[in-house]
């Protein structure tokens, strides 16, 4: 006999699991559970039953009607089912001719009586009635109407949303426990709290009995306040969006039949029959400016998935620990305090002075909150010792185990062991996450007692293991719960427990939050994008540079806000200021003025646009760097581009020296969109709010970029490559020689741009210059920007590496020179640049007249000195290293 599984019935088919439990229910289908198998299978002759059930369902005839036809077995009673479907046709045809005709005379009545307002509606109505109903008899009565409302009305849209929880104040009078929303409007305005804005999700308003009661979210517990203030508990929530003329209460009503029959999700009733929270109403901004729009809030909570409805996982035979590991890396490591564990149910607990912890459970489940969260999915690493003499008298069946629970699901080694010998398992036993089903695997889980062991439990997206001292006990992959978004699920504490009298010693116990994937619902090339976005903006917007606290140089800050919106904590304005050597390298240009700092020197160079693309590969990114040039010949290609990443969260750095008509030059971040992509978004330097600019004043015709540099937007790619964070900034280190030693014939970086810079000085260059063609910036205090932020802003940097790498001996004595540097700019006993005049303070006057220019290009030969003496260090270290 053919039998199939319940889960290829439901791809075949295109029906839920749901449903065909629900046709089992109701004795429309038959299922089996052959033995050993943990899901339900159909025979040939169901399978031939559910064809027709399906074919009798899509002509929308009632389950009701189709058990008559079976029970009876005669063709009759499917023609009279057909019968009735086409009368219930008709009758759906008959209710729209009914409403068109309604429609149709009160057109007509408003001409007749001259009808011009709405508000004389209702009497308009009671008049057509009367006519109508001595007229011509129909039955035009409201109840009427309604019912052919309802007929007609379309299916709802709703999303499922988390509300987090918060603290609230409502408008309930403390002593009377009634509502009163005109003095609570009046309090929060006399105390300064902001009204919620539409959409904001801040201010509520629901109905308790008769009353209208305004919600409004709170920072702080308020003072002196004459208002019920409480915790809003949040969580799940349907919502439905609507019209306020509209009929809420029917809106309502349609939105708990909704969830008669959904698989995932049910209406969050309490044992008392209140739903949890009331169904909240908040004002959202409409795109009818005569109408205003409201979204329904009811709570919702998710139903439990049934297990039976899923595939088997696979059980993996030959893996190693290591694979198992690369597959499933952790996000972030707890070391449990042994001192901050609580016990429960009072078992022995005791932290020896060893720094070790005992515990015993005695003749029942005791156990250890770890006072440690976290969420799915989790790794967690246990050494501990097991003392074989303490488990001689065996009182039940899982005597000698250890267990740990996440939430509702219990994971278990050495379980299952009788009193009689004969009859212990030393078995491995879990519940599946979410699912919660059970396994057991039998003389999988015995360990070794009377010595430490390291016992490892990864619940992961790629596999489910085990492995005690370095081996695999047990290790599964395409469990259901791995499909599943796991983002979801909330945190829970890990309970460790023993049962019996057995004593374990614990030496460490470490708790894993491990990575996840976003999971993506769309198939690269699959999206046709049929309604477009209009506008968007990337959230938590900030400054991207503080020159007051030395952050200079603004690609820099560009770059650490690109990788912020990745989730990249590491690579921050420093890591960036040091990965690149603008904090360590001083520049000088032989021609005219290149920017800010090395990176807009080496973009200066035509056709260096892979410039960028290195500095990102540097930490394992992939990334595209598209010239000015391009972006002018493909503007809506780029545009469609950018506003691709903008929706994705990831903002684009721009770099522009040219001469657009907004000035936008320099460095910034474009971070939103406005009607389509024609009006773009852009962030940059110490600015805090976005500036708008329209693309054709970015981009326009006829626009030529400056110079032939090489600047453009970069879109970031994906992570190619995880490089540790000691790699990085030892290479960093290692390799600044190369950066510090750099000169062609335009410009020059390190010791040479000092010694170059003083050679022009001494030999004149300034005066030959007028008052009025003198730019001090791009002529000289840009240079002493760069030395006064490098002078200290490299620190950071150094003390990381060395901290990251103790071999690199010589990093503190950099640190030395750098800081040697700052007093050679502002702290020199009165030698120094700023004390010579040839500091910010600088001036033309004091660069053409006879004794300045030679003190301050001696002076600049002394940071000279210094940088080489760094790449000296350097230098010698590889060498001594490599000989």
């Amino acid at each position: 006999m053919d039998l199939m599984k319940i889960t290829k019935v439901t791809e075949k088919f295109g029906i839920s699991s749901r449903s065909l439990r629900y046709y089992e229910q109701v004795g429309l289908l038959q299922s089996q559970r052959p033995a050993f198998e943990k899901y339900r299978f159909y025979d040939s002759k169901n399978i031939s039953r559910l064809q027709q059930i399906l074919v009798l369902r899509k002509m929308q005839i009632p389950i009701k009607d189709i058990l008559k036809i079976y029970e009876s077995q005669d063709m009759a009673i499917l023609v009279q089912s057909f019968v009735k479907r086409i009368e219930e046709i008709d009758d759906e045809i008959n209710t729209l001719s009914q409403l068109k005709t309604y429609v149709n005379d009160f057109l007509n009545a408003m001409t007749a009586h001259g009808i011009t307002q709405i508000s004389a509606l209702p009497l308009l109505y009671e008049m057509v009635e009367s006519e109508l109903l001595t007229i011509e008899k129909r039955d035009l009565s409201m109840e009427r109407l309604n019912t052919l409302s309802d007929k007609l009305a379309k299916p709802l849209n709703m999303d499922i949303v988390t509300l987090p929880s918060m603290l609230v104040v409502t408008s309930v009078r403390m002593g009377s426990g009634l509502s009163d929303m005109d003095g609570f409007w009046d309090w929060l305005s006399s105390n300064q709290i902001p009204f919620g804005r539409p959409g904001s999700r801040t201010l509520f308003e629901y109905q308790h009995g008769n009353d209208i009661i305004l919600m409004q979210k709170l920072d702080k517990p308020p003072g002196d306040c004459p208002f019920v203030y409480r915790e809003f508990s949040g969580g799940l929530f349907a919502v439905s969006s609507a019209f306020t003329d509209e009929d809420l209460g029917s809106l309502q009503y349609r939105m708990l039949q909704c969830f008669d029959d959904n698989p995932n999700y049910e209406v969050d009733f309490q044992h008392n029959g209140d739903l949890r929270e009331p169904t909240l109403i908040e004002s959202v901004f409409s795109p009818d400016s005569k109408r205003e729009r409201v979204n329904i809030f009811l709570p919702v909570k998710q139903r439990k998935p049934d297990f039976s409805d899923y595939n088997d996982f696979e059980q993996l035979q030959s893996i190693t620990f290591e694979q198992i590991e690369e597959a499933n890396p952790i996000l972030r490591e707890y070391d449990v305090d042994f001192h901050k564990i609580m016990p429960i149910y009072y078992p022995h607990y005791e932290v020896l002075e060893n720094g070790e912890a005992e515990f015993i459970a005695w003749i029942s489940e005791r156990k250890l909150n770890t006072n440690v969260a976290v969420r799915l999915p989790f790794r967690i690493d246990i050494e501990f010792l097991a003392e074989k003499k303490s488990e001689e008298y065996l009182w039940g069946t899982t005597e000698g185990s250890l267990w740990f629970s996440h939430g509702n699901c219990t994971y278990t080694i050495n379980g299952e062991n009788y009193a009689d010998k004969d009859l212990k398992s030393h078995a491995i036993s879990f519940q599946q996450p979410v699912l919660g089903n059970e396994f057991s695997y039998s003389h999988m889980g015995d360990i070794p007692h009377d010595q430490y062991n390291k016992l490892t439990w990864i619940v992961g997206k790629e596999h489910f293991a085990v492995i005690l001292n370095n081996e695999v006990r047990f290790c599964g992959v395409k469990f259901p719960y791995m499909d599943m978004n796991l983002h979801l699920q909330t945190p829970q504490t890990i309970i460790i427990g023993t049962n019996g009298q057995g004593k374990k010693l614990f030496r460490s116990i470490k708790i894993s939050q491990l990575k996840t994937k976003p999971k993506a619902n769309i198939k690269q090339g699959e999206l046709i994008m049929n309604v477009k976005q209009s506008n968007n903006i990337l959230p938590n917007l900030r400054q991207i540079v503080h020159p007051e606290y030395g952050e200079n140089y603004w690609f820099n800050g560009c770059a650490a806000f690109l990788m912020e919106c990745l989730g990249e904590k590491d690579f921050d304005y420093w890591f960036f200021a040091g990965l690149t050597g603008e904090n360590f390298t001083q520049f000088y240009s032989k021609d005219y003025f290149r920017g800010n700092g090395i990176v807009d020197y080496n973009l200066s160079l035509e056709n260096n646009q892979s410039y960028l693309e290195n500095i990102f590969a540097k930490i394992g990114y992939a990334s595209t760097n598209v010239p000015i040039k391009q972006l002018l010949a493909n503007r809506g290609m780029y545009i469609q581009t950018l506003i691709s990443y903008i929706d994705k969260g990831i903002p684009v750095i721009l770099s522009d020296y040219g001469k657009n008509p907004h000035n936008r030059f320099s460095w910034g971040v474009l971070v939103g969109y406005e009607e389509y992509g024609k009006t773009l978004l852009y962030i940059g330097g110490d600015g805090q709010e976005p500036d708008r600019i329209a693309v054709e004043d970015l981009l326009p015709h006829g626009y030529e970029p400056e110079n032939n540099h090489s600047h453009g937007w970069l879109f970031i790619g994906e992570k190619k490559e995880d490089i540790s964070l000691k790699e990085i900034f030892r290479n960093c280190i290692l390799t600044l020689p190369e950066v510090l030693s750099f000169e062609n014939p335009s410009y020059c970086f390190g010791a040479k741009a000092f010694r170059a810079w003083a050679s022009k000085i001494e030999s004149g260059y300034y005066n030959g210059i007028k008052a009025e063609e003198f730019d001090p910036w791009g002529m000289y205090t840009v240079y002493i920007c760069a030395l006064a932020t490098n002078s200290g802003g490299c620190k950071d940097f150094l003390e990381k590496a060395f901290q990251l790498n103790p071999d690199l001996t010589f990093i503190p004595q950099i640190v030395e020179l750098y800081a040697q540097t700052g007093c050679y700019w502002n702290n020199d006993n009165g030698t120094d640049l700023e004390a010579l005049g040839g500091g910010f303070n600088v001036t033309l006057n004091a660069l053409q007249n006879k004794e300045t220019p030679g003190q301050i290009a001696a002076k600049l030969l002394e940071f000279a000195k210094c940088i080489e003496d760094v790449v000296t260090l350097i230098e010698s270290f590889q060498e001594n290293k490599h000989g």
